[in-house]
């Protein structure tokens, strides 16, 4: 490790100014850097060079006024499902992948090549731009510009990348440990460059809270995260009031995640752009419902209705693939 890194860590007057000034970024700038024109030779390029990719669907999306509700999915039919209703972006969370890959809880185990593939996988089965967890993603800045490259291919808008790295969120245990100031911002520029014009933003995550440090230890993480190119910036654990803080100094746009206490409004009310929710847990709770009903009466549906039919038959795309095996006599053979 370099003395630069062993360093990176103190405050510097270069970042206190950049606290001070860094609320001049706008979304509108952020669509602008977002929109440049590459040349390539392959599909991915010239989807990025006219901005037709998801990430500047993204883009377009943040230079908006609205303030944004995400879902946070846990598989494709979820997934679908939230684009039927209409939300404009998902979530895909680590946890997700972790609970319906392998069964287990969000422990920092699934790899960052288990997170790739998962999210591919959304972002192929919907429309809808996709925003996808990658934890620390897989290390090192080399695993971090791999994965967004295959993040890139698979038309990912969006990637978050955490400052924490190792085991995490085991009841009763320590959280992990934390990058450098330093080493973080070197896989954010790693990411960046990987990603290309056009290609995946960067949401950068602090937990730097979770870690006991102070708030404004956590805003010159924040700001070195910004300068080194993040797109979104999330600090874990904030409060409300803390979020708007975050939001006018650092100016970019600002995602969080909600819960029963901290509803859309409130959160939207201090200046977070994008307010992601966590449904596994309702929708396991449904499940869980039906089969106890299941279970003690023989009856799955005592207390719990279907999904309407014509809702079900839209998710499968039934009517698309109707089609199709007329068009090529599926059924003869």
């Amino acid at each position: 490790m370099t003395q630069e890194h062993l360093n990176a860590d103190k405050p510097n007057s270069s970042r206190r100014a950049f606290l001070k000034n860094a609320g001049a970024s706008s979304s509108a700038a952020i669509l602008a850097a977002g929109l440049v024109a590459t040349v390539g030779t392959d599909d991915a390029s010239a989807a990025q060079s006219t901005g037709t990719t998801s990430a500047n669907r993204l883009r377009a999306l943040l230079a908006k006024p609205e303030p944004i509700v995400a879902p946070i999915v846990y598989d494709l039919m979820s997934a679908k499902l939230a684009q039927h209703l209409g939300f404009s972006i998902i979530t895909v969370g680590g946890s997700s992948v972790s609970s319906n890959m392998f069964g287990m809880g969000d422990y920092g185990m699934a790899t960052v090549s288990e997170l790739v593939e998962f999210s591919s996988r959304m972002a192929a089965g919907v429309d809808v731009p996709v925003i996808a967890d990658a934890d620390d993603c897989g290390g090192n800045p080399l695993n971090v510009y791999r994965a967004l490259k295959r993040f890139a291919r698979a038309d990912v808008a969006c990637v978050l990348i955490e400052d924490m790295t190792g085991a995490k969120h085991v009841p009763g245990r320590p959280e992990g440990n934390l990058s450098s100031v330093a080493e973080m911002s070197d896989k954010i520029k790693a990411g960046v460059d990987a990603a290309g014009p056009g290609g995946p933003l960067i949401l950068a995550r602090c937990d730097a809270l979770a870690k006991d440090e102070t708030f404004d230890r956590a805003m010159e993480r924040m700001s070195a995260y910004s300068e080194a190119g993040a797109e979104l910036v999330f600090m874990s654990g904030a409060t409300p009031e803390q979020h708007e803080i975050v939001a006018d100094t650092i100016g970019k746009p600002v995602f969080s995640t909600g819960n029963s206490q901290r509803d859309a409004k409130i959160l939207q009310a201090h200046k977070v752009k994008i307010s992601a929710f966590g449904i596994e847990s309702y929708a396991l709770n449904a499940i869980h419902q039906v089969l106890t009903d299941l279970r003690d009466h023989g009856n799955p549906g005592r207390t719990m209705e279907e999904l309407p039919r014509d809702v079900t038959l839209k998710l499968h795309d039934a009517e698309e693939w109707a089609d199709i095996s007329r068009r090529y006599n599926a059924q003869s053979y």
